[in-house]
């Protein structure tokens, strides 16, 4: 098992409002941010083969709005407490996909507008030890009517 996760940091349904350029520049910002801040190990935007399933495509080869990110276990928790603050307010969905210790793989998802439910869905992350991807979208919170 490696210490390193990829983890993919999706904006593109976080109700940001931006143009397409600003989105990018945003994504780009975020992955220094995350560099800089000692939090991932690197980060950079994804290319359009890279992108998860259901994510939005568009026509540029890199990804303006979905960041790439290698990132430790020991930083996970770090990672996603940085994404809550600068996307407070919006909803947080964290993917992973793991391997029990029969091979068979599973997938689990947690969604959360606070970091009290955020804390909750990474306890349970880190106590599956055999993950090596993780997928975090941020969402513009629904309007109640």
């Amino acid at each position: 098992m490696t210490d390193l996760l990829q983890v993919t940091i999706n904006l593109t349904e976080a109700g940001l409002g931006l143009a397409p350029n600003e989105l990018e520049a945003r994504s780009l910002t975020l992955a220094d941010e995350l560099r800089l801040g000692k939090l991932a190990e690197s980060a950079r935007l994804a290319r359009q083969e890279e992108l998860p399933e259901g994510a939005k495509s568009g026509v540029l080869a890199l990804m303006g709005g979905i960041v790439i990110a290698v990132v430790t276990r020991k930083n996970l928790m770090k990672s996603v407490d940085f994404l809550g603050n600068q996307f407070y307010g919006k909803t947080l969905t964290i993917t992973w996909k793991a391997s029990d210790a029969d091979g068979a793989s599973r997938e689990y998802s947690f969604e959360h507008n606070n970091a009290k439910g955020i804390e909750q869905a990474l306890a349970a992350i880190e106590r599956l030890e055999q993950m090596d991807k993780v997928s975090i979208s941020v969402k513009e919170i629904p309007k109640q009517p």
